[in-house]
């Protein structure tokens, strides 16, 4: 995007021009807005003029000499919302001036220094934006269009048609809602008498509700009955007015008073998220839910809920999810937007420092000044930056202006922002490095030699950080959580169910290629029963190949995106630092990933659109494959086609990686090659019994995971007696 700075554009036309004294000086109202000119409405598009820095007008003679004349008016840029129809849809972009709505050519705005942000429903990020190649030939992404169908709730991650009733709420998978959706939203809730009949205040007033299943909620059950029963008799024989009264009158039957009291208000508050969840229409006929009870149709509502407004939690009324609960509709839609338009903002301006970093001191770095300069939050800066000069900046607002708009607008409409200026160290090529820090790391198998399950809790999870070294100093941009390789299961030739440990390998590395909608070939050792799914397809239950976990796609084993590890000499192991669905794996000490380092599909997607825009490379463009493959599963034949491999960058110089250990725990200083038995799990005695009788493997055998990096499977170890060092830290 070009782009001429406001400073350069006053000097050009001073220079140009002479000033008399009777130029006005600019009103300081007028600000950055000064810096386009009107045209008339219906005389086409107006080019800009920049008003010079005028000197003071000149003083009037007699008794008003003391007094300065009121400045002339200056003229707003560009025409008026409703008399933008002489300007063709593609070419408007929206200036707000003093809380007035103007519409611009894209060359007025760019000339006036503005940058543009897009609010248009077909909005990518960079990644998926189409390129050129060294010729200027176009090289679009084929994953792009899927990217805008999905956002706009037009088909599903299969590629059907969604009805308009239908929503897609992917945004926990790095797909934000288009700007027509969330418009849509602010629209019909605040239509909606249901929302308006909420108790909000309760439901914020509280931070959980207990959610009980299968053994304790049927012990709950009969402790609350058996207490109701108590408190029901006690209230009759003393005919107290309500339970206050009632603890007053029988101090004794304080525990059964409080058991009952409270599990009145935990209903109570039920009530009032039941309602907000039916008002939102997440509580599907098909969950059966039953009212007043925290079943598993309930927690199929709130995982709706939870990922309609990208919350990152299991299905539990707490934490983040209840305190979204208690807010009104206007409240979450305007969050909604803010993460959409922060999406936007990166895209557009490819700023990347989000106010991640380690310990609670902000970071500094020293610049070309000598001094010490704090890390920014940029992202947030710049979101602000666009969200108040648009004019929805709070959630009264946000609604006045979803309000003013129709749904056709969302096709064509683009701001103008002036965003701050970047750091310093912002430069067309950063020099930038990766660091990997595995954490806690456990190479012991996940349970002891007799068979029972070891403690094995991470107190420090892995993280990822992108390093830019700027005047010999590393300056930290991000700090993110990711996952590092565990122990895994693994079906080996034999068709057993065993344990490897998947490597994350230590040491230098290299990121030489960088895929948009990558898409992962399963090797021939992955379960056939993970390749294929069943879906409903006119009424009728079918088998289909499934896409979503070879991709492209959010749900796919490589995410929305990849950068490819190598060693210095080219060697490729199968680790990949990537975008993943799978976000509770990124958060839990307990899960690991097959070797891989995943990252939320949004960090994945920003850290590469950041990458792409500061590395020197060569745009491949889609890379074609052509795999086809057929496998027979349960009765039916499965064709697999895969067309590409995805839209490839080659970055060269590549980019550097390292990996550091992390901090070892448990008895092994290594990890154990090869197979694990599991225990309790029978196996055949030798390979020559494969498939004879009963230690033939059940049809019923789980299969293993999909596993990006599979490796072949080799033969299977004893499990290695535990080494007699003691863990300090377990």
């Amino acid at each position: 995007m070009r782009t001429v700075s406001m400073s350069l554009l006053l000097l050009a036309l001073t220079a140009c021009q002479s000033r008399s004294a009777a130029d006005p000086e600019t009103p300081p109202a007028a600000g950055a807005a000064a810096a386009a000119s009107a045209g008339a409405p219906g005389s086409g598009p107006a080019r800009v003029i920049l008003p010079a820095l005028g000197d003071p007008a000149p003083r009037a003679a007699g008794a008003a000499a003391a007094s300065v004349a009121a400045p002339a008016e200056v003229a707003k840029p560009g025409v008026a919302w409703d008399a933008a129809g002489d300007i063709p849809e593609a070419d408007r972009v929206l200036l707000v001036v003093d809380g007035e709505e103007r519409i611009l050519t894209r060359e007025q705005a760019q000339d006036a220094g503005y940058e543009l942000v897009s609010l248009r429903d077909d909005w990518v990020p960079y990644i998926f934006e189409p390129m050129h190649d060294a010729e200027g030939n176009e090289l679009p992404n084929r994953y792009r269009r899927i990217f805008v169908g999905l956002a706009n709730d037009k088909m599903d991650g299969d590629g059907r048609p969604l009805n308009d009733d239908e929503d897609n709420y992917l945004e926990v998978f790095g797909i934000p809602p288009a700007i027509g959706i969330i418009h849509k939203r602010f629209v019909e809730d605040d239509a909606k008498a249901c929302h308006k009949a909420i108790d909000y205040d309760l439901i914020s007033r509280h931070d959980r509700v207990v959610q009980r299943s299968g053994r304790s909620s049927r012990k709950y059950a009969r402790e609350l009955a058996k207490h109701k029963k108590k408190v029901d008799e006690a209230m009759e024989e003393t005919g107290a007015a309500d339970l206050a009264a009632l603890r007053k009158a029988k101090p004794k039957l304080a525990e059964s008073i409080d058991f009952v009291r409270k599990a009145g208000e935990q209903h109570l508050i039920l009530t009032e998220v039941e309602k907000r969840l039916d008002c939102d229409d997440h509580n599907h006929p098909r969950y059966k839910h039953k009212p007043g009870e925290l079943d598993q149709g309930l927690r199929l509502a709130l995982r709706r809920f939870q990922r309609k407004h990208k919350i990152y939690e299991h299905t539990n009324l707490r934490g983040e999810t209840m305190k979204m609960l208690g807010m009104p509709p206007v409240q979450t839609n305007f969050l909604d937007l803010e993460r959409a338009m922060t999406e936007r903002v990166v895209g557009a301006t490819g700023v990347l420092e989000d106010g991640t970093f380690p310990g609670k001191k902000v970071p500094t770095y020293t610049g070309a000044d000598g001094k010490e300069h704090p890390l920014r939050n940029l992202v947030k800066e710049f979101t602000d930056a666009a969200m108040t000069q648009i004019g929805i900046d709070t959630p009264e607002k946000a609604l006045a202006f979803m309000k003013r708009r129709q749904p056709h607008d969302f096709r064509w409409l683009v701001a103008a922002v002036r965003f701050p200026p970047k750091p310093e160290y912002y430069l067309p090529h950063m020099e930038l490095e990766v660091e990997i820090d595995r954490g806690d790391v456990f190479y012991d198998p996940p349970w002891t030699e007799e068979g029972d399950k070891r403690k094995q809790y991470r107190k420090r999870l892995p993280k990822y950080s992108l390093y830019t070294t700027y005047r010999d100093q590393k300056i930290r941009l991000v700090y993110w959580p990711t996952t590092i390789g565990g122990w895994r299961a693994e079906v080996a030739k034999n068709g057993y169910e065993y344990y490897a440990y998947k490597q994350s390998y230590v040491g230098d590395r290299i990121i030489k290629q960088i895929i948009a909608g990558p898409t992962w070939v399963p090797p021939e050792t992955t379960p056939l029963g993970a390749l294929a799914k069943r879906r409903y397809i006119n009424g009728k239950s079918q088998g289909v190949v499934n896409y979503g976990e070879m991709g492209p796609g959010y749900l796919s084993a490589y995410g929305l995106v990849a950068g490819y590890f190598t060693t210095r000499n080219g060697g490729d192991q199968g680790i990949r630092v990537h975008g993943s669905s799978d976000y509770m794996s990124i958060l839990s000490p307990e899960r690991y990933s097959h070797g891989c380092h995943r990252l939320m599909n949004h960090h994945a997607v920003r850290l590469y659109g950041h990458i792409l825009r500061h590395r020197k490379l060569t745009v491949d463009g889609d890379i074609e494959m052509n795999h086809n493959r057929q496998f027979y599963w349960e009765g039916e034949v499965y064709h697999v086609r895969l067309p590409s491999r995805g839209f490839r960058y080659t970055l060269d110089p590549p980019l550097p990686v390292t990996v550091l250990e992390g901090n070892l725990r448990g008895g092994r200083r290594k990890p154990i090659e090869g197979l694990v038995k599991i225990p309790d799990k029978r196996y055949p005695k030798d390979e020559e019994e494969e498939g004879d009788g009963e230690d033939a493997p059940p049809g019923s055998q789980p299969a293993a995971p999909i596993n990006p990096d599979l490796r072949p499977a080799a033969p299977a170890p004893a499990l290695p007696a535990p080494t007699t060092r003691k863990d300090k830290d377990a």
